[in-house]
């Protein structure tokens, strides 16, 4: 009898051990197989929870086929033969295969029923079956996750990794739109002077040493332009423009000299337009003329041209205008020479004309500074066509400029 306790005493040992082999066994293999069906379940079903849950509630079994063997066989049998059990996880795989949006609450269905249930089975006989289920139903997760991914992605997890590229993706600026027409203002600083000539018909009207001294006793002044104007493009390098302008010219005098009397006929003979006589004589020295000063003309101008613009690199162009201005002489201060007896004489509206014509010409380059906005720089040079005296004067007096004007446009709405 002792032995036989001894040997009953042995064998609950070694079954206690095999219990707790199975089940540290069976409890690992179960913790895998959550872990692979949450992580799968989090990819694949993360826009389908409502539908999982509704179809989970409709159909609340273990999708086991009828085959003979079924959630209540295994519970009230206890024990599964081998062939049953592959029977059992072939119908589970089919089963998977044909509803894989059931997978999940399945596959912890028939675990738990099979775990339940397995102290009646060989421990080798259960790591098998659970075994090959798992094996089984990972394969199909991951093959029908990968024929149904790109149908899932656009419509869920899709549609959150489109709208981030959307924002990351470089944009082209869009093009606006915009008028034609521009606004200009520019300010220049020249340097301006008068050049004196005598007309051909008129000569005898001039002092024989005139021009000389007006040549070496005047000097080049420089003056402030304001311009203001609008334009109008009227392709991709051309445009007209049209404004209002205020502008100077302003020269020096130093006249030190004394020089001799002209001696004039009348008989015979008409007038300039200043009253006087060609001169057939000289007499002796006339008074002495020692003056310094400034003559300074202002002028409000309407300049009307056109603009040539040539692109080149980083928004840099060139730029070249060229205007006709009508000039209205607003105020005259200083003095001047009469250029036939060699006095001094006050320039005011009796000596040079209302109405000037006049001509202008710039190149330069200029900068895109935004979409609407341009800032630029220009040499330029004007001159006078009409002479400032009045018309049948036997002097020909034009006002001459160049110098650096910098200017800014506008595009308008």
């Amino acid at each position: 009898m002792p032995a036989v306790f001894a040997w009953d005493q042995l064998d609950a040992k070694l079954e206690n051990k095999a219990n707790k082999k199975r089940r540290f066994v069976l409890f690992g293999s179960v913790a895998a197989s959550t872990v692979a069906v949450v992580a799968s379940s989090i990819f694949y079903f993360g826009g389908q929870t409502n539908d999982l849950q509704s179809e989970n509630n409709k159909n609340n079994h273990v999708f086991v086929p009828n085959n003979g063997i079924n959630q209540v066989d295994v519970q009230q049998s206890g024990k599964l033969n081998v062939s049953s059990q592959t029977e059992v996880a072939n119908n589970v795989n089919h089963s998977i295969q044909l509803q894989p949006r059931k997978v999940v609450s399945d596959k912890f269905k028939i675990n738990s029923s099979i775990n339940s249930n397995a102290n009646g089975l060989q421990h080798e006989e259960v790591v098998n079956l659970n075994s090959e289920i798992s094996s089984k139903f990972n394969y199909i997760v991951l093959q029908d996750f990968n024929a149904k991914k790109l149908e899932i992605f656009p419509i869920y997890f899709g549609n959150f990794l489109q709208s981030n590229l959307i924002t990351l993706e470089p944009q082209k600026p869009a093009k606006r739109n915009l008028s034609a027409w521009a606004f200009e203002v520019g300010y220049d600083q020249n340097q301006t002077s008068v050049l004196y000539s005598a007309t051909p018909s008129l000569e005898k009207y001039v002092h024989k040493n005139y021009l000389e001294i007006m040549k070496q006793s005047e000097f080049a002044l420089s003056a402030a332009q304001l311009h203001f104007a609008l334009r109008y493009k009227l392709s991709q390098k051309w445009s007209v423009s049209a404004g209002l302008g205020w502008m100077q010219n302003r020269t020096q005098q130093n006249f030190q000299f004394r020089d001799s009397m002209p001696a004039t006929l009348a008989q015979g003979n008409t007038a300039d337009a200043y009253g006087n006589y060609p001169i057939f004589g000289y007499l002796g020295l006339g008074p002495e003329v020692n003056y310094q000063g400034i003559s300074n003309i202002s002028m409000v101008s309407v300049p009307v041209g056109v603009i040539f613009e040539y692109p080149l690199r980083n928004k840099w162009s060139i730029t070249s205008e060229a205007l006709i201005q009508a000039n209205y002489l607003t105020a005259q201060k200083g003095n001047t020479l009469n250029y036939q007896l060699l006095s001094l004489q006050d320039i005011n509206s009796g000596v040079y004309r209302d109405l000037l014509w006049s001509a202008k010409i710039g190149i330069g380059v200029q900068k895109e500074v935004s979409n609407r906005a341009k800032l630029g720089a220009r040499m330029n040079t004007q001159g006078m066509f009409t002479p400032l005296y009045k018309q049948n004067s036997a002097i020909q007096n034009r006002a001459w400029s160049v110098g650096l004007s910098a200017f800014y446009v506008w595009r308008l709405f």
